[in-house]
């Protein structure tokens, strides 16, 4: 037995992963979400940034410099305060037709990256605001195979075979997040949870409505 509502059983602390009401990952139906005039256009600060990418053993993870002096700010969308970046998580499966973490209309997408950042208004860092109401923005991008990649994204897949191993870590230089993403100003936009212990339910997820390309070549690295 595994997946979260194991999570819930064998700790606790993380009793929400199986009893929670606002879960993610969740399956996306285009045809019940309701249109809401008051969203605005998501904004994303567009100078670079640079961290380090590891091998967690379970997923691969980008996180900025903690010494970083200009922090990127997201904003607009459906958020009613300011976030700054923390981190990306990747999440690809064995094969191409199943990776993400988010479906749509039941169809699994090759990979899923997801852009992360915490509340700089209300907390303090990303751990604080990981539990607390409005803590969290999760932007999701939706990788769909293709002839041409994204050039942002090759920045991180070409480090990938240098972090093979669960606990390698290497450098990246300036990478542009709003690069990463998608050429359109649509998205869907609900109030979910982390995805992974302890499943804190303070996440506003933003999807957007368009993916970003992967070549075949960087998905069997």
């Amino acid at each position: 037995v595994s997946g979260p509502a194991f999570w819930g059983l064998i700790n606790p602390e993380w009793s929400l992963c199986n009893k929670g009401r606002r879960q993610s990952p969740v399956n996306l139906e285009p045809n019940k979400l309701l249109f809401d005039p008051n969203l605005r256009l998501l904004h994303i600060d567009k100078h670079r940034v640079s961290g380090s990418i590891s091998n967690t053993g379970h997923s691969v993870m980008f996180t900025v410099d903690n010494t970083t002096r200009h922090h990127i700010n997201v904003t607009g969308g459906p958020l009613s305060y300011k976030y700054q970046f923390q981190e990306i998580h990747v999440h690809y499966g064995l094969r191409d037709d199943g990776g993400s973490e988010h479906s749509i209309n039941g169809y699994a997408f090759p990979a899923e990256i997801q852009v992360f950042g915490f509340n700089s208004q209300l907390y303090s860092n990303f751990s604080e605001a990981l539990h607390r109401a409005q803590g969290i923005v999760a932007i999701s991008l939706l990788l769909q195979l293709g002839d041409l990649s994204n050039p942002e994204l090759r920045i991180l897949t070409d480090q990938l075979d240098k972090i093979r191993y669960g606990g390698q870590e290497i450098e990246v230089k300036r990478l542009s997040i709003r690069g990463l993403l998608p050429d359109t100003d649509y998205y869907m936009t609900y109030d979910g949870s982390t995805t992974m212990p302890a499943c804190h339910e303070t996440v506003t997820w933003v999807i957007l409505n368009k993916p970003i390309y992967i070549t075949k070549q960087q998905v069997g690295l």
